[in-house]
């Protein structure tokens, strides 16, 4: 690793870690591309790609999108990043056949990935943190409740008419232990692949966000600026 705009990591962390949060503050500190799974789909569904059509041929019809279409979007979409850029695979790979699949990729580009970031949060505080979240309806911005009334405010305080504040479905407290119970299920056999190739860091989210985002810095052995630390 010679230098931060060069680094290539995958950040993994289950929902209500604060992963999107930590995404951001990385891409502004390296100077990385974020390549998030979930963007890509949306792109590529939005602006009728190839493979966004073949995407939409197994949604309309309710099954899952093969790994080969996901892989395919994510590989077209690091193969437009130069070699010496680096980027910050957000939601990808699920499973250890995307994992190979990505391998395989970048090492025919002489490449490899530095680092593989998982944010550790323990399922009670992420159940706490997911049952307590909010959104407005119009901005996405998140809420909690209030500490004294025990309620969520009910118009966004940033949009100009004050948007509805509301709860996702997904984010009851029934479906939230049964999300975190997918994710470790699916997540577990792909920790170990970057675990066994040396790659993989713990660390622990239940520290404030600055805190987090510094023990990510130092575990890719890059100062704030952005400058690889020569310590």
């Amino acid at each position: 690793m010679t230098a931060a705009n060069g680094i290539r990591l995958v950040l993994f962390g289950p929902p209500g870690a604060g992963k999107g949060t930590q995404a951001q503050l990385l891409k502004e500190s390296l100077g990385i591309e974020h390549v998030s799974s979930g963007d890509l789909f949306r792109h590529h569904l939005s602006n009728g790609t190839e493979l966004g059509e073949l995407a939409r041929g197994y949604m309309s019809r309710g099954e899952l999108v093969p790994d080969e279409v996901t892989i395919g979007m994510v590989i077209d979409r690091i193969g437009g990043i130069a070699d010496s850029a680096g980027f910050m695979l957000d939601g990808f790979p699920r499973n250890t056949a995307q994992a190979q699949a990505l391998e395989t990729a970048l090492l025919e580009r002489g490449q490899r990935l530095d680092r593989v970031v998982h944010i550790q949060v323990e399922n009670g505080e992420l159940i706490r943190r997911l049952s307590n979240r909010y959104i407005c309806r119009v901005c996405q911005r998140p809420y909690a409740r209030d500490a004294d009334t025990g309620a969520p405010p009910k118009k966004c305080a940033d949009c100009p008419d004050g948007g509805d504040i509301y709860q996702r479905e997904d984010d009851t407290e029934g479906a939230v232990v049964n999300r975190l119970s997918v994710y470790h299920q699916e997540t577990a056999p792909v920790l170990e692949f970057y675990r066994q190739r040396g790659l993989l860091a713990d660390v622990s989210g239940e520290q404030t966000i600055d805190a987090v985002h510094h023990s990510v810095l130092r575990i890719l052995n890059v100062s704030e600026l952005g400058a690889v630390s020569k310590s």
